[in-house]
């Protein structure tokens, strides 16, 4: 009895012993747990570090795919606008081609334009009017700018019945848009004022051709849109009806 009272005492000791020692069976389970649990949180991390992973890939090939669709609506839009540049510039360029042919056409003629006055009432001096014109033009025919802009304003301002106040309209218009410092919104006035004035002169075609080139100029397509079909449309037979079929085909493609 008392031998086995002393074994069961032994093993007890040796059992709980090998347990604070970590040798035991008890300390084995402990740790085979451990382990679990450490492999469960560390598979657990794993996987929302791949979700968080293709998250941010989706979103970066999202990102991507925004910036190449902008950059080809940039890239159309750069297009575009290198198409208007280059249409201004023809433009602008016959503009100005048509100006010199003019002045060196005024010149051969010794500075002579015909009256196209329609006004009943006419100029109260008829040679003052003519000799004030025609000192505006001598101005102009030097490509002396800026003093044909102010003799014309002087014509315009001295001679409210002048018999070349269409004449001094249009080529005022020209020199304001010809000036080192150009004029454009005072050249304009001038053109618009030779077609709301004077629609059967002769300059009426080439103040509406040069008014809606200057309006494509300066971004108002719109507006350039409508005085070319305006000029097609009153001017058919006009030698710049066909210059405005052409531009508009340009502002149109």
């Amino acid at each position: 009895m008392t031998k086995r009272l002393l074994a069961g005492v032994l093993l007890s000791s040796l059992v709980l012993c090998a347990h604070a020692q970590g040798t035991g069976p008890l300390a084995i389970e402990d740790r085979s747990a451990a382990r679990s649990m450490s492999g469960a949180a560390s598979d657990q991390g794993a996987s929302q570090a791949s979700a968080m992973n293709e998250d941010a890939l989706i979103m970066l090939m999202q990102q991507q795919q925004q910036f190449e669709e902008q950059v080809q609506m940039l890239q159309g839009q750069i297009e575009e606008l290198r198409h208007e540049l280059q249409v201004m510039k023809d433009a602008e360029r016959e503009r100005y081609l048509d100006l010199d042919t003019r002045i060196n056409t005024l010149a051969e003629q010794g500075v002579s334009e015909q009256s196209e006055n329609t006004d009943a009432a006419g100029p109260a001096d008829p040679e003052a009017d003519k000799q004030a014109y025609n000192a505006a033009k001598d101005h102009l025919v030097a490509r002396d700018f800026d003093a044909a802009a102010e003799a014309f304003e002087g014509y315009l301002k001295d001679f409210p019945n002048g018999q070349y106040r269409g004449h001094a309209h249009f080529w005022l218009g020209q020199v304001y848009s010809n000036q080192k410092t150009p004029q454009n919104d005072k050249a304009m006035e001038q053109f618009q004022a030779v077609v709301e004035n004077y629609p059967d002169h002769s300059k009426a075609p080439s103040s509406l051709y040069t008014l809606a080139v200057m309006q494509a100029r300066e971004g108002k397509v719109s507006e350039a849109k409508i005085n070319l079909h305006k000029l097609i449309k009153q001017y058919p037979d006009s030698s710049k009806a066909s210059q405005a079929k052409t531009l508009l085909d340009q502002l149109n493609s």
